[in-house]
């Protein structure tokens, strides 16, 4: 089961604020990541993709960050340092978690229920600019429903704008090959080139769903301070 956000910008003043700090961090953001695509080291990406893929990434951990925080506040953002380090929530007991999005062409529904076409929770990657990437200890996923990455930078202050939580997976499960696989990356502009990115990936189908995933990362997380004592930030 997925969680859906939905903001509307024109109508409710009460959204305009979060939808502004929202572009005003990707602004800054997006003055500091790497220029090369996460999916393909040799190329370089327009200013507006830039934007569109810092706009999305902000407002994917501000959200999980939110939905995890229900009920009971145990997880904060990571400050922004090294894309190749980058850690984007934690926990209060140290655990990592890593927020990806997608812009499925064919709707959010399709990119979650078709049984051969179906997204997957992005895992563990490398490539020319993004070597090594550390490990994390969950890996969990938002959709988006435009057809192209650019087009949230309009649609995120029109009424309706929806942002899709979409489950998740472990590192553990990540590593199971009875349930994830290795899969190229094919850009969003549709152009496979060199250089395109392989990643550890788990199928929807196989994955946690969003209020599961939230159970295994609160579950862990409270075990842990069982056996460390209580901690804050």
């Amino acid at each position: 089961m997925a969680h859906k956000y939905t903001f509307f910008y024109e109508s409710f003043p009460e959204d305009k604020p979060f939808i502004d700090d929202f572009i005003k961090r990707a602004e800054d953001l997006a003055g500091n990541v790497n220029k090369g695509a996460a999916n393909d080291s040799r190329r370089r990406r327009s200013s507006d993709v830039i934007m569109a893929n810092a706009l999305a990434g902000v407002v994917s951990e501000a959200l999980w960050r939110h939905f995890l925080n229900t009920g009971y506040k145990f997880v904060e953002y990571t400050p922004f340092e090294d894309a190749a380090k980058q850690i984007d929530l934690i926990t209060s007991e140290g655990m990592k978690i890593e927020v990806r999005s997608s812009f499925p062409r064919n709707g959010v529904e399709f990119a979650i229920c078709h049984p051969i076409h179906q997204f997957d929770i992005l895992g563990p990657y490398n490539n020319g600019y993004k070597p090594d990437e550390i490990k994390k200890d969950y890996y969990v996923r938002v959709l988006y429903t435009y057809a192209q990455p650019t087009d949230i930078l309009e649609g995120i202050k029109k009424d309706g704008f929806a942002v899709y939580l979409t489950g998740g997976a472990t590192w553990q499960m990540m590593n199971d090959a009875k349930i994830s696989k290795v899969k190229n990356l094919v850009p969003e502009d549709g152009f496979l080139q060199e250089g395109t990115t392989s990643y550890r990936v788990v199928p929807f189908s196989n994955a946690l769903d969003t209020y599961q995933i939230k159970d295994a990362i609160l579950r862990e997380n409270n075990n842990r301070m069982k056996v460390h004592g209580s901690s804050s930030f």
